[in-house]
């Protein structure tokens, strides 16, 4: 993923709000938990604003039960981060550095695995944190979980039948980022053939 922003700028208050959602995956059977917009048709992951005093973390669980009805757990991966390792974290001293000093990498953390913004139709910027989360896709959905102008369906969908259903590539390439970080190791229950799905962040 390339970054887009090439200024600095200050951007108050009321003209921005801060997003998370998840990639949610079943990795007993190789699914990804995807929402469907009943107006318009389209697919995407679930995702919500933040609520007042509330962590990202937070934010992510709550919106992607919300929206689908499915309680899911964040998955700790190995992703490469710029987030700073306390001292005192128990994988600290297993932190790998890169050349620049600043990405490390080499251990499992439930951070951000992308961030996407755009610009609302009011003109607010949206910027949203994706998460990587498990869940059981055998599980009963809840009902009467969603907002009252919300009208989605939950589905969940096997990991080469996403990239045909998720028309923005923005999406696709976060999911495919998700399958990928999913089936790294260091997690037991994880299918090695996840790594397989996906070259160069993208679904096979």
């Amino acid at each position: 993923m390339t970054p887009s922003i090439t200024v600095s700028s200050i951007t108050a208050s009321e003209d921005f709000y801060l997003a998370a959602g998840t990639v949610t995956i079943d990795t007993s059977t190789s699914k990804v938990l995807l929402i469907r917009d009943r107006t318009t048709g389209r697919y995407k992951l679930p995702r919500g604003r933040k609520d007042w005093g509330e962590t990202l973390e937070t934010t992510a669980q709550r919106e992607t039960y919300e929206e689908t009805g499915v309680r899911c757990k964040l998955l700790p991966v190995q992703l490469r981060t710029r987030a700073t390792p306390p001292r005192d974290h128990p994988q600290a001293a297993a932190a790998l550095f890169d050349g620049t000093g600043d990405v490390v990498s080499g251990v499992s953390l439930r951070e951000p695995i992308a961030v996407m913004q755009h610009f609302q139709t009011n003109g607010a910027l949206a910027i949203v944190f994706f998460y990587v989360a498990t869940a059981d896709s055998s599980a009963p959905q809840a009902e009467g979980t969603q907002m009252t102008d919300e009208d989605y369906e939950a589905k969940w969908v096997g990991f080469k039948e996403v990239a045909r259903l998720l028309t923005d590539p923005r999406y696709a390439e976060v999911v495919a980022k998700g399958i990928e970080l999913a089936g790294s190791p260091g997690e037991s229950d994880m299918k090695p053939s996840m790594e397989k799905l996906v070259t160069n962040g993208k679904i096979l």
